[in-house]
């Protein structure tokens, strides 16, 4: 049995080295990621025992993307069948630069993912079921079965949130998800997307209230983290880092909040932990969080040191 489900779509990530821009590249290396299997490898490795729910198609590529999973702990939970596998093509930037992307998700299986097609799980058993306004935005059916498996899921549900163009046509969608999400975790960008773009506690406090949230998590790219829980707003601040690679860093945080409340930590130790994940899995290059739990304990020590001393 598991305790976290997460349901979404996966790419393979092709980047080439260094700076180095697609058009002149010679050679690309290869990811798999998504934000909804990033947070839960994320959450496996701190302990958590965890599935990922999609649809691959049956050949080299899915296989690819499932057998990454499997390394990091996570079960993959998959229907095979026809279609793609989707690509992400992305060129890393510094300033005044950003960082280029081009998906093509066309014709991705996952996009044709039903409630019929999930192989069987103990839904009821898990604890947590996760997904990312990414997913919703991939297609209506794949939203539709989303949202067909959290009104029907008796646990704890979440929603990651992170501003994307994939976000801008799915806000619709989004609101609706929200009269069956628990736990919402947000970018700031993700929740000016509502429009909630006041200061992080007043947002957070407004988006709980406005779709009856039991707990929402706004994260600030450049800063720490806050999350607002039965009326009351905890923060924490990242230490000092030197950034390798962004990608991935707010899926961390996801997975590495979720996991620890699956855990028994209270809202405030939890964030703490999701906010490790983020600023460990910013030291590393590639999309996938790979964190330790000791690594995870280490730099919350850290954190709280440094509170102390601008105490």
């Amino acid at each position: 049995m598991v305790d976290l489900l997460a349901v979404g779509a996966t790419a393979l990530e092709l980047t080439p080295p260094d700076d180095e821009r697609l058009e002149t590249a010679t050679e690309l290396s290869v990811s798999v990621t998504g934000p909804a299997s990033n947070a839960t490898i994320a959450a496996s490795r701190l302990g958590t025992a965890s599935a990922w729910l999609s649809k691959l198609p049956d050949d080299s590529l899915g296989r690819r993307v499932a057998g990454e999973l499997r390394r990091h702990g996570v079960e993959p939970a998959v229907c095979w069948d026809e279609g793609r596998q989707g690509l992400s093509f992305v060129e890393r930037a510094t300033a005044p630069r950003d960082d280029g992307r081009i998906d093509d998700r066309a014709g991705a299986a996952v996009a044709s993912l039903t409630p019929d097609d999930l192989p069987a799980l103990d839904l009821q058993g898990a604890e947590t079921l996760f997904t990312s306004a990414a997913t919703l935005a991939l297609s209506d059916t794949l939203a539709g079965t989303v949202e067909e498996l959290f009104a029907a899921f008796d646990g704890r549900t979440a929603l990651a949130l992170s501003r994307s163009r994939a976000l801008d046509s799915s806000v619709a969608r989004v609101e609706s998800m929200l009269s069956t999400t628990n736990v919402l975790l947000a970018s700031e960008a993700g929740a000016a997307a509502l429009g909630e773009d006041g200061t992080p506690p007043e947002a957070a406090h407004a988006l709980a209230a406005a779709h009856d949230l039991d707990t929402v998590v706004l994260a600030d790219p450049r800063s720490g983290a806050l999350v607002w829980h039965e009326r009351t707003v905890h923060e924490h601040d990242p230490p000092d880092t030197e950034t390798v690679d962004e990608r991935g860093a707010f899926d961390a945080l996801c997975g590495g909040f979720l996991g620890r409340r699956i855990a028994g930590d209270s809202v405030n130790e939890a964030l703490a932990a999701g906010v490790a994940c983020r600023a460990l899995a910013r030291t590393v290059p590639g999309p996938i969080p790979l964190v330790t739990p000791e690594e995870v304990d280490n730099c919350i020590a850290a954190m709280d040191g440094e509170r102390s001393g601008r105490r």
